[in-house]
């Protein structure tokens, strides 16, 4: 059987945010153990939410409740940010890790902004 590609799949910003879940996974590996079931579930939550959101929003309601979606996917990229931001202060993680990221998470929050706004 051939595989069958969705609409989400050919979205850039779809692209952009499983790097993203990849790269937080790769980076609360870090975090300390006792962790796991605070800061650490919430920042790889919150980037898999960015993921899931684009796809839920492209399932073919209307422009505007993908923009909603989409809107929904924002917010939780921010969350990542502000929960790396935390891990820095906490010496969770280096500023050098975090400024690896960082790049991963401006490009995909300035497209996302902009697919919202081509929605609407």
């Amino acid at each position: 059987m051939p595989y069958i590609k969705y609409s989400f799949e050919k979205l850039e910003i779809y692209e952009l945010a499983q790097e993203l879940v990849l790269g937080v996974y790769n980076i609360t590996e870090k975090f300390p153990r006792e962790e796991i079931y605070a800061l650490t579930s919430q920042v790889r939550r919150a980037a898999v939410s960015v993921v899931l959101n684009i796809v839920e929003g492209s399932i073919g309601r209307s422009r505007k409740d993908f923009a909603r979606f989409v809107g929904q996917s924002i917010g939780s990229l921010v969350e990542v940010k502000a929960g790396l931001i935390l891990a820095g202060r906490l010496k969770y993680i280096t500023q050098s890790d975090f400024l690896e990221i960082l790049p991963l998470i401006d490009k995909l929050f300035f497209k996302s902004i902009s697919f919202k706004k081509s929605l609407l």
